[in-house]
């Protein structure tokens, strides 16, 4: 094949390109904003995690704050991490793999303390209960004090 002729094929293709014109700078604009966008929802999700991850072990010391840490709030609260992360140069939750490593340790530890807990609590030697229905009465050296009759 003639080098020339694969030269000139390329010359047209790049002329029918350059026609076609690369985005206009408004357009590359607003790609570069939808692109920050993007990167901020999903920094917040990141930052998010953290928060569910930790309400879902404190969850598990008390029920009532699975209503409070939902993926809802804590993706709100990721959201408004994101601009103070962004302020002080915070990289987010990948960048401190430690942080992940204390939250999922955190996550199977916490229901083994609970649980090993009320394991060792059953074990535990019960006192005898009375049967006969009778009242402990606690002994004592000193007499009844004697109503005064007067």
């Amino acid at each position: 094949m003639d080098p020339t002729v694969t030269l000139e094929t390329l010359a047209g293709v790049t002329a029918e390109a350059d026609a076609l014109g690369g985005p206009s700078p408004k357009e590359q604009e607003q790609a570069e904003a939808a692109n920050a966008a993007e990167a901020d929802e999903n920094a917040a999700r990141e930052w998010g995690v953290i928060a569910y991850t930790i309400g879902s072990a404190l969850g598990m010391l008390a029920p009532e704050l699975r209503k409070v840490y939902t993926e809802d709030a804590c993706l709100l609260w990721g959201r408004s991490v994101v601009p103070v992360a962004s302020k002080y140069g915070w990289d987010g939750p990948a960048g401190v793999p430690e942080l992940g490593l204390l939250i999922s340790t955190a996550g199977l530890a916490v229901p083994t303390f609970l649980i090993v807990r009320q394991r060792l609590a059953e074990l535990k030697p019960r006192p005898p209960t009375d049967t006969t229905g009778a009242q402990d009465v606690p002994y004592t050296t000193k007499p009844a004090p004697v109503p005064d009759g007067g």
